[in-house]
């Protein structure tokens, strides 16, 4: 058996908050063939990162007939060692289906080589750590987000402006602040001379075209931006106001100031961004949450004083 295996299925934060992991077994195994196995939408992600020679598609085929396939394509590649950082019940799946030759295997997976729990007390990223510094691999606290850039020249950026992302998974409602509050922190932002930068995808095309007719002097750049820009524009920003959802780590990680607002829906605690200055907001409800509350929270992070 030749060759090392990662698997990082998704999300687009999960991702994210996954890439000091990858560098540092990149480090590790720096004289090996290197190679991840990711969803679809991650695909160009995972390369522009420069630390897999090879990225594999896993397009999360149904059970029974999509984990065997995946199975079976691991197998003919054998690989010596896995280091399964997506740790669910699926992937558990691809090393059972691996009998009788698997591969050395990290991961939260009862029989395997190298067992993991699959949460401990703490974020994300400290399961992460854990799992390698089992490993003797020491991962970084820092996501360093560098290698991702975009060419905003095209864009023709305002000089001083806030990125908006009011939008987030179509099916997670709950999860969503609702498009009124964030208009009035839109219009507070002009009153500060401050642009707000509205920030999505089709998914999020009505809550963003709701802000744009509410404030006409916001800038819409839905569905307009890749990665790239992304981290591009955030680098510039004053600040950032955002749903908890892929995007806001991409923002947080490149630097900008980011204020999060987090439903009972999930635990900023375990899955909130990281980056230099990062503010989390929760509410049982989002729609309990009053635009003064955020505000406080982005003149706290980002020294951005607006009513």
């Amino acid at each position: 058996m030749t060759g090392i295996l990662v698997i990082k299925l998704g999300a687009l934060g999960d991702f994210v908050m996954a890439t000091p992991a990858f560098a540092a077994i990149r480090a590790h195994h720096k004289n090996e063939k290197l190679t991840l196995l990711t969803i679809p939408g991650l695909i160009s992600l995972a390369r522009a990162t420069g630390l897999f020679d090879e990225v594999l598609e896993d397009p999360r085929g149904a059970w029974p007939i999509g984990h065997w396939c995946i199975a079976q394509r691991l197998r003919f590649s054998e690989f010596k060692f896995v280091y399964d950082l997506q740790g669910t019940t699926r992937t558990a799946w691809y090393w059972r289906l691996l009998w009788p030759t698997r591969p050395s295997w990290a991961g939260p997976v009862a029989g395997c080589s190298h067992p993991r729990p699959s949460r401990p007390q703490g974020h994300r990223m400290d399961w992460y750590r854990a799992q390698l510094a089992a490993l003797s691999i020491t991962v970084s606290e820092r996501i360093n987000l560098d290698w991702l850039q975009g060419d905003l020249r095209s864009l023709q950026i305002p000089a001083r402006y806030v990125l908006i992302v009011p939008g987030g998974s179509a099916h997670r409602s709950e999860k969503r602040w609702p498009a009124a509050a964030y208009t009035a922190v839109a219009r507070a932002l002009l009153n500060q001379q401050i642009t707000p930068v509205l920030i999505g995808t089709q998914v999020d095309f009505e809550a963003n075209d709701f802000i744009a007719r509410q404030v006409p002097q916001s800038f819409n750049l839905t569905d307009r931006t890749s990665l790239g820009q992304l981290a591009s524009l955030a680098r510039g920003a004053l600040a950032a106001i955002g749903n908890d959802t892929g995007p806001m780590h991409v923002i947080a990680a490149a630097g900008a100031p980011t204020v999060t607002l987090f439903s009972e829906a999930s635990d900023p605690g375990f899955i909130g961004p990281r980056g230099p200055q990062v503010r989390c907001v929760q509410m049982s409800s989002l729609r309990d949450l009053a635009p003064a509350t955020v505000l406080e929270a982005l003149a706290e992070c980002a020294g951005i004083t607006a009513s």
